[in-house]
């Protein structure tokens, strides 16, 4: 991220992203099934004032699509966080995104149930 001439500057270069390690795991999961970053869905992917961990972009005018946030306790088991959380997927859902959340502990067929359910399918 570098901020030039006041206007922020968002990379969304594959080798740019940082992920923590529930964002590794999901990475993996979504590229076990066949899909591929940059193609079928973006990561750290702007929208509004929210970034989101895994979006699978459907229509670009307006925006709108599936986002796969990945949930770790630290970030987000307190009242509060979770109170952010709820707000959050609010807002993106009036905006016209579906958001699904998966917490520490999630597998490789619950990452491919979810995007069946919204009938995501690799491009491969």
């Amino acid at each position: 991220m570098v901020r030039s001439n006041h206007y922020l500057v968002v990379s969304i270069i594959p080798e740019a992203i940082y992920r923590t390690c529930l964002e590794k795991q999901m990475f993996g999961y979504l590229t076990n099934l066949g899909f591929e970053s940059g193609i079928d869905y973006y990561e750290q992917y702007p929208v509004g004032s929210y970034v989101l961990d895994f979006a699978f972009v459907q229509s670009r005018r307006p925006p709108r699509g599936v986002d796969i946030e990945t949930d770790g306790v630290m970030w987000h088991s307190s009242a509060k966080q979770r109170q952010r959380d709820g707000y959050r997927t609010y807002k993106l859902h009036k905006a016209g995104w579906i958001a699904e959340r998966f917490g520490e502990v999630f597998t490789c067929e619950d990452v491919a149930a979810v995007l069946e359910k919204h009938g995501l399918k690799p491009s491969l």
